[in-house]
């Protein structure tokens, strides 16, 4: 279970503030304002690089940084027949990170993509997963669970899955750095001579 006190959830406005504070764009003095119309929208790029970083992150980061919830309850399961269950995730599911069916003795926290040769080796009864070894295969807004013996209703003991909040920027505060790094290299601010 993530510890939430470590964890920033920001808004669109309190992002684009930290982005400013990182790469030291906050103004000195603050008793006054200096508008101009003709250059760049700043707070646009800044936040358009912050929302490109914070999507890559829900995609590849590891979990101990990021929003993760157990969505068994919002996950609709359809039994397609001779063990297989189809497992229907929600929206706001950017990522499964590990998936449990009651009967089966431990959960999957490896999933196999549809392409692979061990995806293939699902469609065959005879060789796809089990109680012992389950297996689940990815297919990006479902998961096809293999298997259970046959008879057996399907119940969802655990989806546990990186979450998107709508408008908002959550992830555990060590990933400050890693923004700072992306906004260094994203965002060139010197004009080219």
């Amino acid at each position: 279970m993530e510890n939430t006190n470590l964890f920033l959830d920001l808004t669109e406005s309190e992002m684009l503030a930290l982005c400013k504070r990182v790469m030291n764009l906050e103004p000195a003095a603050r008793d006054c304002v200096v508008e101009r119309y003709d250059g760049i929208d700043l707070d646009a790029l800044i936040l358009t690089h912050a929302r490109t970083w914070y999507d890559r992150l829900l995609m590849e980061a590891p979990a101990a940084l990021l929003p993760t919830d157990d969505l068994k309850g919002l996950v609709s399961l359809t039994d397609c027949g001779q063990g297989v269950v189809q497992a229907h995730l929600p929206e706001c599911c950017v990522r499964p990170l590990e998936v449990q069916l009651q009967h089966w003795e431990h959960s999957v926290t490896t999933f196999v993509s549809a392409g692979d040769r061990e995806a293939q080796l699902q469609l065959n009864p005879w060789t796809r997963g089990g109680l012992h070894h389950p297996v689940v295969v990815d297919h990006g807004n479902h998961l096809m669970l293999y298997s259970l013996p046959v008879g057996l209703t399907p119940v969802l003991v655990m989806a546990r899955c990186v979450v998107y909040r709508q408008d908002r920027f959550c992830f555990h505060h060590s990933a400050v750095s890693m923004l700072a790094t992306y906004l260094a290299q994203a965002i060139t601010l010197t004009p080219e001579l």
